[in-house]
């Protein structure tokens, strides 16, 4: 039987099993209260007038002493609280005259020696109370006989297995909803593969498994370079759990063609399944989701061999919010993190922030609570600085970018940026190919027919995934931000970009992260090579919309508005004269549109107002193709114009508040046509109370720009407004009831992280 000495467990947790067991030991529930503001009760128990309380000491580091001064402090607040009885369990060793002490600073009224459970008492309790024991899993992992039976194993010894290491992540590890996942994998196949994202955990899972099976009498085997370590160790009748940590990494980067990387996959699915087919043996693999996609890619006999079946992916919302508490919780209580550290941390309740960030994960929790990595930063920015860190956690996917994926991979996740982080599969192919084909010719990469698919699929999980409409996307907005930072410090990959770029969608998000206040350098890369990138720019703003098929006519995105929008943007900043012929092209193209279709009054107008506020005076040859779009505009709104436009169009052209101006006079005829023809339908568009406001608004603006009596118009969007307000009503009742259930349990939650929390204030 294990000897604790609870060092491995936090205050918070030994709180809790002190709970467990006294409710074990007294067959009844006792009711808990919120440390640091609980008035000198951890738990209290009442009945017939008369209350227990209960108090948890956990005073591992500093001992009797440092409980007894506690205790003095304490003993003001047992007196104010009259108890009936006072119970005492501490983590620190206690002597009878030990505890004859604590009952001389309490009071004989409110405690006795029998009510005080120093170490060895709560570890008799536990020999008890199994059940107890077993549930506080943390307890026993990282128990000395667990860590005695691996540090005293030869096989261990002589593979150089980190058992300290791993024995002392046991204390900050948070069970997620993955692991009894995993090691129900592991009950079923004898197998499993824990993949994920760089950071989410699976190490640390692992870890755990394996410590799991060591207690059930399993032998570890920790495989270090290939399988045959592994297959050399084998034993027939003899429990034997198998550790391959990455076990697809560096060595698989390799020629997949090849005959030693074929042999190498081979030897993997062989060993495997020779796990798998007997009972007593369990393997534990961990790799990253693209070594794995990448794997499974290149080689058939991967494919056939079923290891996606295998597979347990761990996703951060495999962590509830409670859980993502704790995790922070444990790492900061058992870092070096000075308190002062700390106490930012509980300073306005900022440990909230970090729990609730959108990227919140494991690693990046063991990098805020490791002070050698930030003790340059001053205390008073500690917040600040680990605020910064979870706004821009990029850093994190850099090992993976630079070393675990293809070329070809660099490449789509380079394109997918071009496109702004999501595009459909057909025209992301398309821009891949011309990319990939430009870096190869550069950079001198190698490629292969099916470049695209293999990329794709040895990122699908890891740095990108599907959507529902046959999209793809990056599977995390830091992925993103990784590949912001890519461009920004090598900016050639935004000249690579334009370069090779196959659609103008790319040509403007590149421009538009260029221009941005995070382009950096690349603003520069592109003025130095805007004489060569012009033409490739031009060609694709000019490139055919129209796309003619059995339904009619259909547009490629963006217009050619959108596209002189752009354009006129880049050449002001960049002062070129070598755009110049692009936006002579691109005005060409919506001349001739023109003469089929009206043009997009909105899209017209941001052109226009582009050209009004550039400063640059090359542009001023295509002024009277700008003057001229008013009457476009006119022509375009006596078509159809809903009131958005026409209001963007009054504002426009400041000249419609002149009176009988004949741009106001045809406006107005526009507004009296919108009233007849197209009010009711942008009535019944509405599909919010703001929509209702905007129209309103915009309503009663034409009546004082037009001098017309709106009031009747105005009285219909009331009319409707209310109608939609009472429906709304109903729904906003029922949403309000689910608000409060739900906040009630938020709220629980809250309450119960800032409890652990509270702990940290406190001396133990």
């Amino acid at each position: 039987m294990s000897n604790y000495d609870f060092s491995q467990l936090s205050p918070h947790d030994f709180e809790l099993i002190c709970r467990d067991l006294l409710q074990a030991k007294w067959g009844l529930v006792l009711e808990s209260f919120k440390a640091g503001k609980d008035g000198g009760v951890d738990f209290r128990y009442t009945q017939a007038g008369k209350q227990i309380i209960v108090r948890c000491k956990r005073f591992v580091e500093t001992g009797f002493a440092g409980l007894l001064r506690e205790l003095r402090k304490e003993a003001d607040k047992v007196r104010k609280l009259k108890p009936s009885r006072y119970v005492l369990m501490t983590a620190a060793p206690l002597s009878d005259a030990n505890k004859t002490k604590i009952v001389e600073v309490i009071g004989t009224q409110f405690l006795v020696k029998a009510d005080i459970f120093g170490c060895a008492d709560v570890n008799n309790l536990l020999r008890r109370h199994s059940e107890v024991e077993r549930f506080h899993y943390k307890l026993w992992l990282a128990s000395t006989n667990v860590l005695e039976t691996v540090l005293h194993n030869d096989i261990v010894t002589q593979s150089d297995f980190q058992v300290e290491k791993i024995h002392s992540e046991i204390k900050r590890y948070v069970q997620g909803s993955a692991y009894p996942r995993a090691l129900e994998a592991l009950k079923a196949d004898h197998v499993v593969i824990l993949s994920g994202l760089p950071g989410v955990g699976k190490t640390t899972l692992a870890n755990m498994l394996l410590y799991e099976h060591l207690t059930n009498g399993f032998e570890p085997i920790i495989v270090r370079a290939d399988f045959a370590e592994g297959k050399a160790m084998f034993r027939k009748g003899k429990p034997q759990v198998f550790y391959f940590d990455d076990f697809m990494g560096t060595t698989f980067l390799g020629d997949k063609g090849s005959s030693d990387q074929q042999r190498q996959y081979r030897a993997i699915i062989e060993f495997i399944e020779m796990v798998g087919a007997v009972k007593d043996k369990r393997l534990i693999l961990t790799t990253r989701e693209q070594m794995l996609r990448q794997a499974w890619g290149a080689s058939e006999q991967i494919r056939n061999a079923g290891l996606m079946d295998r597979k347990v992916v761990i996703h951060m919302g495999d962590y509830s919010m409670r859980q993502r508490a704790e995790i922070l919780y444990n790492h900061v209580f058992f870092s070096d993190l000075p308190s002062e550290y700390r106490d930012q941390l509980l300073k306005n309740e900022f440990y909230f922030k970090i729990v609730k960030h959108d990227n919140f994960n494991p690693r990046l929790i063991e990098w805020l609570s490791t002070y050698r990595r930030f003790k340059h930063v001053p205390v008073g920015r500690y917040q600040t600085f680990v605020a910064q860190l979870l706004q821009d956690s990029a850093e994190i996917w850099r090992h993976a970018f630079e070393q675990q994926i293809s070329d070809a991979g660099r490449s789509l996740l380079l394109t997918l940026f071009s496109f702004g982080g999501q595009m459909g599969n057909a025209v992301l192919r398309e821009g891949f190919a011309a990319l990939h084909a430009h870096r190869a010719q550069i950079y001198g990469l190698p490629r292969r027919p099916d470049d695209y698919t293999r990329a794709r699929a040895e990122l699908h999980g890891a740095f990108i995934r599907p959507t529902a409409s046959d999209s793809i996307e990056f599977i995390n907005p830091s992925v993103l931000d990784w590949l912001n930072r890519v461009v920004r410090q090598d900016p050639e990959n935004a000249v690579d970009l334009i370069m090779s770029a196959a659609r103008f969608t790319q040509v403007a998000h590149v421009w538009n992260f260029v221009q941005s206040e995070i382009g950096g350098a690349s603003r520069e890369a592109l003025r130095q090579n805007i004489v060569l990138l012009a033409p490739t720019i031009g060609e694709l703003a000019t490139a055919e919309r129209a796309i003619h098929h059995a339904k009619g006519v259909s547009y490629l995105a963006p217009s050619y508005e959108e596209r002189l929008t752009t354009l006129i943007r880049m050449a002001d900043m960049l002062r070129v004269s070598a755009l110049l012929p692009a936006i002579e092209d691109v005005i060409a193209r919506i001349e001739g549109e023109r003469s089929e279709t009206h043009c997009d009054i909105k899209k017209t107008i941001d052109a226009v107002r582009a050209y009004e506020q550039a400063e640059w005076e090359g542009l001023e040859r295509f002024e009277s193709f700008f003057r001229g779009c008013a009457d476009e505009l006119i022509a375009s709104a006596d078509h159809n114009c809903g009131s958005i436009e026409l209001r963007e169009l009054l504002e426009q052209y400041k000249v419609s508040a002149t009176p009988n101006h004949p741009f106001q006079t045809a406006l107005k005829k526009v507004f009296e046509s919108f009233v007849s023809n197209y009010l009711s339908n942008e009535i019944s568009g509405c599909q919010s109370g703001q929509d209702f406001d905007f129209l309103i608004d915009n309503l009663e603006y034409f009546g004082r720009t037009f001098d017309v009596d709106v009031n009747r118009a105005v009285s219909d969007v009331h009319k409707a407004y209310d109608e939609y307000s009472s429906y709304e009503d109903q729904i906003a009742d029922q949403q309000m009831e689910e608000y409060r259930e739900h906040t009630d349990m938020e709220r629980e939650s809250d309450d119960s992280i800032r409890e652990m929390f509270g702990s940290l204030r406190c001396e133990h």
